[in-house]
């Protein structure tokens, strides 16, 4: 909302500041706490800032909060709901904080003895149990190219509907009281005489987003966004339940727990496979959850049906994303004969664009470079078919040329031209003289600290400049004056171009 403006029928104001958004009631004060840290998740180092909270007031600061930025007001309040968590407290947490509340929460209320002690042992394996249980998701790589008709079915909320459909908890497995089922491959058992926690805290969530998303077909504008928030909130909170049993911290994990179900979707997403070729499928692609099938003539109506086969056959439910008009498997750029498996881009039939692992997607391209690969994305996306979208690629092509004379010529912006990059170490650990590193260097010479897992915002004036402090500027000394290395954005855009049109290239 404006600032300023209040929300009929309700008692409190919503205001927006420079990086926030305050939910702020008519009475109390301010109250400080909370410090700023830094901290490593899935190979990344990321950065949580100080809390700020305030007392008798909401004050729910958006770039610091996950599920405001994530899912809106409506989810942010759907969790804190749901995990029994002050809504202040939650929009300053993860979704990790937000399963293991409920977790607490249903175990108080049924006499469950809580864990006092984290970071559980694993139980001893030799190498060849470790490498056969320690696999993850499946990847399969698909051919680079261009293709037609391929149909792209998800497994809906896979890991969270596996751990409720297979009893996967960390009590449930390997459990003394009964002969359990067999996992695949990592032949653990899992008790089949009990309901695991996970299965009670998490199937009531399923349902509910099950719920929430067969309400968003028949809803409109507002009503439908805001469902779409607060489903989005509850899918959230299921994949990072699955993260958790596998997280050394966590109260209620066990890694043996993490690799059942790691290895139920393996075998989920195999049979998925056999069964599709068996009704004439050709598998192109699968990605832990996701399937892209193709069938010469199929439509959606046979995908669906095929979807709902599967369903049944693993049971956890499959939905059909779409039928592409055209996708674009993307080949890597140091192997062109192989693809990154999460890097394609296509148009479903219905006419909406999908696009994974591409610059425009990146957090760290430049906003020019962004805008012009949307632009030549927007373009190809008219194509009916891969003749069609062929035939689009010398316009595309002219748009990539023109940006590309504008930025040789000096005539952009240079705040279109800001890269952003996350660092993953204090700016005077860095041994090497990388332009993140200089940039943060610029600003803690000026009083600025950019703390590991925040990110430092430049402009490259010369990537090769031989005294290191004139290849870059901090964006806080950038003005519309400022120089740029033209050479260097030029090919940052001509990387973006060949992203889309290389693939396009008449074998």
């Amino acid at each position: 909302l404006p600032t300023g403006e209040r929300r009929r029928g309700e008692g409190h104001w919503v205001g927006q500041g420079e990086g926030r958004a305050a939910v702020v009631a008519k009475s109390g004060r301010q109250a400080v706490g909370g410090a700023g840290r830094s901290y490593l998740s899935y190979g990344r180092v990321l950065y949580r800032g100080p809390a700020y909270p305030l007392r008798g007031r909401w004050h729910v600061d958006r770039r610091a909060s996950f599920f405001f930025g994530e899912t809106g007001l409506e989810g942010l309040l759907e969790t804190a709901r749901l995990a029994r968590v002050p809504v202040q407290r939650m929009a300053r947490t993860t979704p990790g904080t937000a399963i293991t509340s409920m977790q607490l929460d249903l175990a108080v209320r049924e006499g469950v003895l809580v864990p006092w002690k984290k970071r559980e042992p694993e139980a001893f394996k030799s190498g060849l149990a470790l490498l056969t249980a320690d696999k993850g998701g499946l990847v399969y790589r698909p051919s680079p190219g261009v293709y037609a008709g391929v149909g792209e079915l998800d497994f809906a909320s896979m890991y969270p509907a596996i751990m409720v459909h297979h009893n996967v908890s960390p009590e449930t497995v390997n459990c003394p009281c009964c002969g359990g089922v067999l996992v695949p491959e990592d032949g653990y058992r899992i008790c089949w005489q009990h309901d695991g926690l996970m299965r009670r805290v998490l199937g009531p969530l399923v349902e509910l987003r099950r719920r929430l998303k067969q309400a968003m077909q028949t809803a409109v504008g507002a009503e439908r966004e805001a469902l779409d928030r607060r489903q989005t909130a509850l899918k959230w909170i299921g994949v990072v339940s699955f993260g958790y049993l596998g997280y050394h911290n966590a109260r209620f994990g066990k890694i043996e727990a993490h690799e059942a179900i790691t290895a139920f979707g393996r075998e989920a997403l195999l049979r998925a496979k056999e069964l599709a070729e068996a009704r004439g499928f050709r598998m192109l692609h699968g990605l832990t959850d996701c399937l892209w099938l193709q069938r010469r003539g199929a439509g959606e109506a046979d995908y669906a049906a095929l979807a709902r086969d599967i369903g049944a056959d693993t049971g956890i439910p499959v939905s059909v994303e779409g039928v592409y008009r055209w996708i674009v498997f993307c080949p890597a750029r140091i192997l062109p004969k192989t693809t990154v498996p999460n890097r394609f881009f296509g148009v479903f039939e219905d006419g909406r664009t999908k696009a994974r692992g591409i610059e425009f997607r990146r957090d760290d391209t430049p906003p020019l470079v962004r805008a012009m690969q949307e632009r030549m994305l927007a373009l190809l996306a008219a194509a009916e078919n891969p003749a069609g979208l062929r035939a689009l690629a010398p316009r595309a092509r002219r748009i990539a040329e023109a940006e590309i004379a504008r930025v040789l010529a000096g005539q952009a912006s240079p705040r279109d031209l800001v890269v952003s990059r996350r660092l993953s170490m204090a700016p005077e650990e860095y041994v090497n003289d990388s332009l993140q590193a200089l940039a943060a260097r610029q600003l803690l010479a000026r009083g600025l600290r950019i703390e590991p897992g925040q990110s430092v915002q430049y402009l490259v004036v010369n990537a090769r400049a031989k005294k290191r402090e004139a290849r870059v500027l901090a964006v806080p000394l950038v003005d519309e004056q400022s120089p740029y290395d033209r050479a260097f954005y030029a090919g940052l855009c001509r990387q973006a171009a060949a992203t889309l049109l290389d693939p396009l290239d008449p074998l």
